[in-house]
């Protein structure tokens, strides 16, 4: 009787740790599925992610390329200026480089310098086109083109910081520049940049009131701005460069 009693508990029992295991095992099962839907969810996010980065980047890259046209279509007017923009952006760019900015600085300027004049749309081609010199009422016309370049980028919030260095372009270090009088190193160093590669692409090409000069008469009159209308330290890196070849400019 005693015996009975003993195999119907041990029977019990197992029947007990049977439905645990099958509780558990169950359980575990449930589990797996749950983490397997979540790795599921996770790569579908990941997917969903990439693809908006993917489409981010083409609409950023779809602005650019239709302000940049807009940009050809301005210099397109003057045949003096043709091509100047794409020449400004590849020397800042070389330049940001040797300066050691990292290669998305370097983009950054490389596409502000790009844009830098997008503002003289807002300027009239009688002004733009004159062969002397400007009036103090003409003067004041262009050098409203750094603060409207910086308006048509302003709305792309990406840009931010290029559409400061559109504005600060044409800023001096010694603070005699425009349209805020910064000065030294309040100036954003990417505008300093672009302010070098534009002031040499002038330079370096013929104009309605002279001829362009060669690189070696560009390089002297770079160097007598250092310090008070430029950046000494950049017309120094960009002088020595353009020396040892490791930056190569039209001529």
């Amino acid at each position: 009787m005693a015996g009975d009693v003993e195999l119907a508990q041990a029977i019990s029992y197992a029947r007990d740790l049977k439905s645990l295991y099958e509780a558990a095992r169950a359980r575990e099962q449930e589990l797996v599925r749950t983490r397997q839907s979540l790795e599921a969810a996770y790569r579908q996010a990941t997917r969903y992610a990439e693809d908006l980065n993917t489409l981010h980047t083409k609409l950023q890259q779809a602005v650019f390329q239709s302000l940049h046209v807009l940009a050809n279509a301005l210099e397109a007017k003057d045949p003096y200026t043709a091509g100047h923009s794409q020449r400004v952006a590849t020397t800042a760019r070389r330049l940001a480089l040797e300066m050691n900015s990292s290669a998305s600085r370097a983009q950054l300027v490389a596409q502000a310098g790009l844009l830098h004049d997008i503002g003289k749309i807002g300027v009239s081609e009688g002004v733009l086109r004159k062969p002397g010199k400007l009036t103090a009422t003409e003067w004041v016309e262009m050098k409203c083109h750094p603060v409207v370049g910086a308006e048509i980028v302003a709305p792309l919030d990406f840009f931010s910081e290029g559409a400061t260095l559109i504005r600060c372009h044409h800023e001096r270090f010694d603070g005699s520049g425009y349209p805020d009088g910064l000065k030294g190193e309040g100036i954003p160093i990417g505008a300093r940049i672009i302010a070098v590669a534009d002031v040499y692409d002038a330079l370096t090409t013929d104009r309605p009131y002279r001829p362009r000069l060669s690189t070696s008469d560009a390089l002297k009159l770079l160097d007598e701005m250092s310090g008070h209308g430029l950046d000494a330290s950049l017309v120094t890196a960009f002088i020595e460069s353009v020396k040892r070849g490791s930056l190569h400019l039209h001529v």
